[in-house]
């Protein structure tokens, strides 16, 4: 998988939408045990940051050293340089996996291959993202013309 946000970490960092506090409560409450999460794709650590406010541990991988050095670091967060689909975590070990605005650029089957491996029976897999905004037509032209000629060419 190519890495398409070392050059720009910090703007990514700067600029990167949040996610409500709503969806972490609500993830929360349908997990027993909170022992493990992974913050798959983690970026700067935005989900990462979330997770660890419920979970006694938080690892999140991400292929981007500039984007790791750029998140935030807490004691029960530990950020590592990882692939999605190939990584040294143990057997049945996750209680939650979470990919925010990630799992497009993952290789869909090695991903699940480890997905499988690593997570604990009747673990949860939560997928998030957000959607293109539309505020006026004439901004969102411009809005798709980034998103499929710029950001959409592969």
């Amino acid at each position: 998988m190519k890495d398409y946000f070392s050059e720009q970490a910090d703007e990514y960092a700067r600029f990167r939408p949040g996610y409500p506090r709503q969806l972490f409560a609500y993830l929360e409450s349908l997990l027993p045990n909170k022992e493990n999460a992974w913050d798959v794709g983690t970026g700067n650590g935005q989900v990462a940051l979330e997770l660890s406010k419920f979970f006694k541990r938080v690892h999140a991988t991400d292929i981007s050293s500039s984007q790791l050095s750029l998140a935030v670091k807490k004691v029960n967060i530990n950020y590592s340089l990882q692939p999605a689909e190939n990584t040294n975590f143990e057997e049945d070990f996750f209680d939650l996996c979470m990919v925010a605005q990630a799992i497009h650029w993952f290789d869909f089957g090695g991903f699940y291959r480890e997905l499988v491996r690593t997570a604990k029976h009747n673990a949860l897999l939560a997928v998030t993202g957000y959607g293109l905004m539309k505020i006026t037509d004439e901004l969102y032209t411009v809005i798709l013309d980034f998103y499929f000629k710029i950001v959409g060419k592969d």
